[in-house]
């Protein structure tokens, strides 16, 4: 199911574990986009440039398609986001005792949010990932609020109500959230092991 790019950057790995996220990530990718798609994973293929740099370590676009992608994982958990037509950003991670805790909040939260400080990390991270930026934009830039979650201000020129954001439910010890940008009424979600498992014959 890998293309080349791929495989080199399988082969580049140092960590077992980090190797298998990756296989397992893109693998898992190609067979959502499939189904979305109609077709077969084998037949998926991303380009992954970095607008920056170009090298092969950006944001998965689905080559002859306008389904939006996004990839994560952390621990043993791997969340693949598909979309039609609208950027899409979801984010894992998983939920760890963290030694220098505020020294971390104060990179993650603004001053008038309250809350989990792991929760915050992947609301901005998914919101990030949808635009495209990632890590580079100062999760501080983007504020949420509560009751809805929402984002209430980002450093983007287009209104922060721009933003459709779900907190999604990723087992214990870990926690996840999607972004839109754009309108979405909801989230359907699908067991990954099982998608899998359809398009590698059960291995």
């Amino acid at each position: 199911m890998l293309d080349e790019v791929e495989r080199e950057r399988l082969a580049g790995y140092r960590r077992e574990e980090d190797r298998q996220r990756f296989l397992v990530g893109c693998a898992l990718a190609k067979a959502a986009v499939a189904a979305c798609a109609g077709t077969s994973a084998a037949d998926i293929s991303f380009d992954r440039t970095c607008a920056d740099c170009a090298k092969p370590h950006g944001k998965p676009r689905v080559i002859g398609s306008d389904l939006e992608l996004s990839v994560s994982h952390s621990g043993d958990r791997v969340a693949v986001a598909v979309m039609p037509g609208r950027p899409v950003g979801v984010d894992v991670e998983r939920v760890r005792e963290t030694h220098d805790r505020d020294s971390l909040a104060r990179y993650v939260m603004a001053e008038s949010e309250t809350g989990d400080l792991f929760v915050a990390w992947t609301r901005k991270e998914a919101v990030t990932k949808a635009t495209g930026d990632g890590l580079r934009v100062s999760f501080k830039e983007v504020v949420l609020a509560e009751d809805p979650v929402r984002v209430v201000a980002w450093p983007y020129p287009e209104p922060p109500q721009h933003v459709t954001l779900f907190d999604l439910d990723a087992g214990a010890g870990y926690v996840a959230a999607l972004a839109v940008l754009g309108g979405c009424a909801g989230v359907v979600s699908h067991d990954g092991t099982a998608l899998l498992a359809e398009n590698t014959g059960g291995r």
